[in-house]
């Protein structure tokens, strides 16, 4: 269980950096690869692979929990991916596949889908933007821990704000829906990166990894979404910088997007309990803003 901590009189933050594998990916990636030996499509120790785009935290989740079972992990991972997490993947012993195509223009996705046209029995693709135990890992474990450690919270506060970033908007939906049993009154709030926009489909380049990443959340029904607000990047490293400075923690840039957020909302609601996470680290993603 990962801790709550309180920087704010009536702001709980989930530390999820402090899981293993550094992310609160590492659950999903867990729950996806427990159920996948338990209906017999991953063996440990066995030939097959895991197969998975992501250069990022799931990409890192995955290969920490499959080398528990002795499986696996081949990663495709786009090519302007931070270097520093792609070498990150490969420490925790995933292997990077499909660099040539990448390097002749394709796709991530289409690199997937040509390898695993070419050998689909060698793999199994996690996929997790369509795989359901990205959701359940956060309805089952996550949300559970939250309410737990906020119970007395929600009792005191007249209602709650969740502020999380999306993605595939499976960590958001869970934890809304969670949430929702236990408080009566539960708003929803997305962060999105100031020159996107979900409503319109639209997503421009943005340093929130991971937050708006090209198509809209699968996981996410938007008719549960309370309110959408945006925040620019200069927002989420002033984030980042506070949080480092408030907590002893230098966090994520989308981390950075959710502090600046949810103490935007802890002030100007003091009435509310605000909850927001800490998804990971910062120090693997300096090196693109030094570059810059």
């Amino acid at each position: 269980m990962t801790p709550v901590i309180s920087p704010l009189t009536n702001l709980r933050i989930k530390m999820e950096h402090l899981n293993p594998g550094g992310s609160h990916k590492s659950r999903a990636a867990r729950y996806i690869i427990e159920s996948a030996i338990v209906a017999g499509e991953l063996r440990p120790g066995g030939p097959r692979r895991i197969l998975e785009k992501s250069g990022g935290n799931f990409g890192i989740g995955l290969a920490y929990e499959a080398a528990k079972h002795d499986i696996g992990v081949d990663l495709v991972i786009g090519l302007s991916f931070s270097p520093l997490k792609r070498v990150l993947c490969q420490e925790y012993g995933a292997r990077l596949v499909g660099l040539d195509l990448l390097h002749q223009g394709m796709q991530p996705k289409d690199v997937v889908a040509t390898l695993l046209a070419a050998d689909a029995n060698r793999y199994f693709f996690t996929n997790q933007f369509a795989n359901p135990g990205n959701f359940e890992a956060h309805l089952h474990e996550t949300g559970p821990e939250i309410v737990q450690q906020v119970r007395a919270d929600l009792d005191r506060f007249a209602g709650c704000s969740l502020v999380l970033g999306a993605g595939t908007g499976a960590h958001a939906a869970a934890l809304a829906t969670v949430l929702r049993e236990s408080c009566a009154v539960v708003e929803l709030v997305l962060v999105e990166p100031e020159n996107c926009s979900f409503a319109e489909g639209r997503f421009g380049d943005h340093a929130q990894k991971g937050t708006a990443v090209g198509v809209l959340p699968p996981f996410l029904d938007f008719a549960h979404v309370d309110r959408i607000i945006p925040v620019s990047d200069a927002e989420a490293f002033e984030g980042q910088k506070r949080f480092a400075r408030e907590t002893g923690f230098y966090p994520g840039p989308t981390s950075g997007a959710n502090y600046h957020l949810a103490c935007q909302n802890a002030a100007t609601s003091p009435e509310r309990l605000v909850i927001s996470m800490i998804y990971d680290a910062g120090d693997c993603y300096l090196d693109q803003r030094i570059s810059a």
